[in-house]
């Protein structure tokens, strides 16, 4: 799965979601991953990772996704931050 293919899922399967994606190894299969959602707004950390992750499940069993890191914020958390 490339870089491109994770940010499309992202930002289709969370509408209103920008997604930036970096390889950290050049195997495809190594991500950081900084989501910024209105549909994270009221919800924990926690759940904002588990919304994401949910979509790589899969591909995670299978093995194609082997990890993801993520940051992940509402879009007033990302301007505050300056993004």
């Amino acid at each position: 799965m490339s870089s491109l293919e994770v940010q499309k899922r992202i930002e289709e399967k969370l509408p209103g979601s920008k997604a930036q994606v970096q390889d950290l190894t050049g195997t495809s299969d190594h991500y950081s991953v900084v989501v910024v959602s209105p549909q994270f707004e009221g919800k924990s950390m926690i759940d904002q990772h588990r919304m994401v992750k949910a979509l790589f499940d899969r591909d995670i069993a299978s093995g194609e996704v082997h990890a993801l890191s993520l940051k992940t914020y509402t879009p007033n958390q990302w301007a505050q931050k300056g993004g």
